[in-house]
C-alpha cells in the first residue's frame, strides 16, 4: 500500500466517523429543519426554513458547536 492510499484510507475513516457522530439540534420555533450533511470531516451544513415557506437557508457548523444565534442548540454523542 502506498502513502497515497493511507491518505485516502484515513480521510475515508474521517469521513464516516463524522456521519456517525452526527450532532442532535433543538430548532428555534417557527423554524423548521430541512436538512444535515457531513461537510469534510469537521463541519456540518445545516439546511433550515420557515415553517410554511418553501424557501430554504443554510449555515456551517464545526465540530463541537454548542449553539447558534438565533437559539440554534447543537448536542453532540
Amino acid at each position: 500500500m502506498s502513502w497515497l492510499d493511507g491518505l485516502a484510507a484515513a480521510y475515508l475513516a474521517g469521513r464516516a466517523m463524522n456521519v456517525a457522530n452526527r450532532p442532535s439540534i433543538t430548532v428555534p420555533s417557527g423554524l423548521e429543519l430541512r436538512g444535515i450533511k457531513a461537510k469534510g470531516t469537521s463541519q456540518w451544513t445545516i439546511k433550515y426554513g420557515k415553517i410554511g415557506s418553501s424557501s430554504t437557508s443554510e449555515f456551517t457548523i464545526s465540530n463541537r458547536a454548542r449553539s447558534h444565534s438565533g437559539g440554534w442548540r447543537f448536542y453532540w454523542p
